[in-house]
């Protein structure tokens, strides 16, 4: 007997100020390998175009438990968050940490945390991507902290190296810069047929104790 296909929406996330740069190709190589497994719906937002205020900490949201009150476009992407059953996150790693688009945008969902719970379930993947793999664990670590912070649970993870340990140069044989590095593109297919796996067995479970 054939198991059923679960139909699940992918959502893939690219942390940076750099448009088709790096990150965009790294969270789109684990969109891809999503994307051909059977029933899987995928899409594509890059932070790189979006204007997204940093968090106040005004409190406005969680006195009025509604969301954040800023009008820019974190909210479209929330929106997309919120209907996804999956979401794959890749930031650059700065100065060892993460860099700080991905972090706004889960800032500015404080009243997620407290009271809205609409990714309450999810599954999550996260990438990164850096200069000889310095501090690309913390930046990791990062990203799945806030993921649990909304209630998102981390599944899979990778990152992919793109420069040089001297001075931050980029790597001389990567003339594509992160698709020339095997591993890295490697591990971001790993991450986004992980993502999916968990994403329908978590869909298929939800809906047989419905």
């Amino acid at each position: 007997m054939e198991s059923p296909i679960v139909k699940v929406r992918i959502l893939g996330i690219s942390g940076t100020p750099i448009k088709d740069g790096n990150c965009d190709k790294l969270v789109q190589v684990a969109l891809k390998a999503a994307a051909g497994i059977p029933g899987v719906e995928t899409e594509f937002v890059t932070l790189a175009d979006k204007k997204i205020a940093e968090c106040r900490h005004c409190q406005w949201c969680v006195k009025n438990k509604a969301r954040c009150k800023i009008k820019d476009d974190v909210h479209d992407v929330h929106d997309k968050m919120f209907a996804a059953d999956g979401i794959i996150m890749g930031g650059p790693t700065y100065c060892q940490v993460l860099s700080t688009q991905l972090q706004n945008v889960f800032f500015r969902g404080r009243e997620e945390i407290f009271f809205g719970h609409r990714c309450n379930g999810k599954v999550g993947g996260a990438l990164t991507l850096g200069w000889f793999g310095v501090g690309m664990e913390f930046a990791l670590k990062i990203i799945e902290q806030m993921m649990m912070s909304w209630q998102i649970i981390p599944v899979a993870r990778s990152s992919a190296i793109v420069s040089t340990f001297w001075k931050g140069e980029h790597v001389r044989y990567q003339e594509n810069g992160v698709m020339d590095h095997p591993a890295g593109v490697f591990g971001a297919m790993g991450v986004g047929t992980t993502v999916v796996k968990y994403a329908q067995m978590m869909k298929y479970a939800r809906e047989a104790v419905k």
